[in-house]
């Protein structure tokens, strides 16, 4: 029999050092990670070596940009293998990438979900241990436009970057309310200024069918009752489902990464393209996904018997400290002539008051260790993880195995989330969770 255990983690957004400190549970959450046969944690940070520029406006704000060294600082935390698809990726554009492509290639760190061009993102990458082998594809839905990799064509190269899964969003309208929408169309002129693309097209592009409009960059269809609804882009959908087949014939065990800050109805809920994404994934082969991009935890869910974790919040938040602000940031928040980090992230968050440190959730995660038997799940044990809540911005932010009394609080609310899935998790007495199933859960969807 082939035993083999897989740690999971969110975003590890680090910019400074010892990122394992002295503070109690923090050796014990190393030990964590250094045991599994696997440790995976999605890399949101650019480990700047000199090449590539600032992005304009490349995350509303504050780039996620480091020393190269930080990369050793993820590994001596005990993960083997790391997701570089999200929305920072590129914050120094296309040569940052292929820095970052480089880096990791020099120091044998096993990366997915970036590249050279669009195969060399969307590929998988393969580690193996003595007990099995894994395959890790890493892809992202957050993402400005450009940020996507290319594939070449026979006139010129690919364009590097991420592992794009585009989704589209449609609000469903009454028929009432979309005639509304048509005469705002009509009477604002709006209509009128699409007379060129109407005569070289033979019809209007906003309104293809009788019941379907885009207006002001969103999609509407007439329905009997009113909604939102968001689906995956096809073609990224198929080509992502194509490179798991692939991995799946060439490994023992496939994990599917997607960073996806969008969210259902409510925050803690995922994008409705997301489910629709995860499900298809593991009818393709996929035997974990792993989601992470909103900073806190969502709902996980077991489909024919494989995990979707549809957020793990953060394992490392260590964004105020990052010391390479570009000039466009500095201007958002009228730093004048002090123009220095310290004071540029104090601005943005308005000294703690607002963003991610007065919220508790951005700082409190899990991280879930899997068990699988020749290649089915036997056992999932849920290590509920502290980053500092109310520390200092130099000290909060690094991880650490939760106490007795914040472990409970957080298994408690990712019990909550997962309810909804059909899933149940134990609080145990040791700070510790276990998801119970058996063989005949999820296996529809």
């Amino acid at each position: 029999m082939t035993r083999l255990t897989v740690a999971l983690s969110g975003d590890c957004m680090a910019t400074r050092g010892a990122l394992i400190t002295s503070a109690p549970g923090a050796a014990e959450l190393r030990e964590v990670l250094r045991t599994a046969d696997f440790a995976f944690t999605n890399l949101e940070v650019v480990p700047a070596g000199g090449r590539g520029h600032p992005v304009h406006n490349a995350a509303s704000g504050g780039c996620l940009i480091a020393d190269p060294g930080v990369i050793d600082e993820v590994v001596g935390m005990g993960f083997t293998m790391v997701g570089c698809a999200n929305n920072h990726a590129l914050d120094l554009g296309v040569g940052g990438v292929l820095d970052t492509v480089d880096l990791l290639d020099t120091k044998r760190i096993p990366f997915a979900g970036i590249g050279a061009d669009l195969t060399a993102a969307r590929r998988p990458v393969y580690v193996d241990r003595p007990g099995g082998s894994l395959a890790l594809i890493s892809c992202s839905s957050t993402f400005l436009p450009g940020h996507e990799a290319a594939a070449p064509s026979p006139d010129l190269p690919g364009r590097p970057g991420l592992n794009p899964l585009r989704h589209s969003a449609t609000l469903r309208v009454t028929p009432a309310q979309l005639d509304v929408l048509r005469e705002i169309d009509g009477e604002t002129g709006l209509r009128a200024r699409r007379a060129e693309a109407r005569t070289l097209l033979g019809f209007d592009p906003a309104m293809p069918s009788p019941d379907r409009l885009t207006l002001f960059g969103t999609r509407f269809q007439a329905a009997d009752t009113p909604g939102f609804t968001t689906t995956c882009d096809p073609k990224d959908l198929d080509e992502i489902s194509r490179w798991v087949v692939e991995a799946r014939r060439r490994a023992d065990l496939v994990i599917v990464s997607v960073h996806s800050h969008e969210p259902g109805p409510t925050p803690e809920t995922p994008g409705e393209f997301l489910r629709e994404f995860a499900h298809r994934v593991i009818d393709e082969g996929a035997d974990i996904v792993v989601g992470h991009g909103p900073h806190l935890l969502r709902g996980m869910e077991l489909y024919r018997q494989k995990p979707i974790f549809y957020s793990l919040g953060n394992i490392v938040s260590q964004i105020e400290l990052a010391d390479r602000v570009s000039a466009e940031d500095y201007t958002k928040v009228g730093a004048g002539e002090q123009r220095t980090p310290g004071r540029y992230f104090g601005e943005l968050s308005a000294h703690g008051r607002r963003f991610f440190a007065p919220h508790r959730q951005y700082w409190e995660s899990l991280v879930p260790v899997l068990t699988f038997d020749d290649g089915m799940l036997v056992a999932v044990r849920l290590h509920p993880i502290d980053l500092g809540f109310g520390e200092p911005v130099h000290r909060r932010g690094r991880p650490r195995l939760a106490g007795p009394t914040a472990a409970k609080g957080i298994l408690d609310d990712f019990a909550r989330l997962a309810e909804p899935y059909g899933t149940t998790v134990a609080v145990g007495d040791t700070g510790t969770g276990e998801l119970m199933f058996n063989t005949r859960q999820g296996q529809s969807s």
